[in-house]
């Protein structure tokens, strides 16, 4: 009987430690690609972001963040676009909560004639075919040359200072130009 509980016990531990050697090896391993992804992750976020913020405030040769001041609503970041050392404009990083998560995006404003001069999405989870249209040209070029007035929605034939909604979308159509009006009204209120 002594020997049976014995070979039971052996028969409980076997697996536990097998099971338990294999979770180990899967973290460490998973730890491992983890640190060696991260930084390239990071530089490839990074060139999508200098690229798309040349794209909503084009003609600028350098783009420096301004760390000075508060940061309302949903605006993360604020740059300066600078070319051959005079500021020549704008780019607001905001991030504001959509239909299905936050949407991460971009608006330059120029300081030279006072108007937007583009929005682009970087990140979203809204949903495909609706909410996500948001990141083509058809929308965010809406945006580019508005005057910097706050800007409305509507759902069709807009006016001077009214954006067309994404069909089915309003709520993202919403929360993008609520963003585009937050980065208008740093603009004003920065004394630009």
């Amino acid at each position: 009987m002594g020997e049976n509980k014995k070979s039971s016990k052996h028969y409980v531990m076997r697996p536990a430690a097998t099971l338990f050697f294999t979770a180990v090896v899967t973290v460490t391993l998973l730890s491992v690609v983890y640190t060696l992804t991260l930084d390239p992750i990071e530089r490839q976020k990074q060139k999508t972001q200098e690229a798309a913020m040349r794209e909503v405030l084009p003609g600028v040769s350098e783009y420096r963040e301004i760390t000075s001041g508060e940061k309302k609503g949903s605006i993360v970041a604020v740059y300066e676009g600078v070319n051959n050392g005079v500021p020549a404009g704008y780019v607001v990083q905001l991030s504001p909560q959509g239909y299905s998560g936050n949407v991460d995006l971009l608006v330059g404003i120029s300081s030279l004639n006072k108007k937007l001069t583009g929005m682009r999405v970087l990140k979203h989870t809204e949903t495909p075919g609706l909410g996500a249209l948001a990141v083509k040209e058809a929308f965010y070029k809406q945006y580019e040359g508005k005057e910097l007035v706050p800007l409305g929605v509507v759902r069709h034939f807009p006016g001077e200072h009214e954006i067309n909604a994404i069909t089915s979308a309003t709520i993202t159509s919403r929360a993008i130009t609520g963003a585009v009006n937050e980065a208008i009204e740093w603009y004003k209120g920065s004394g630009k």
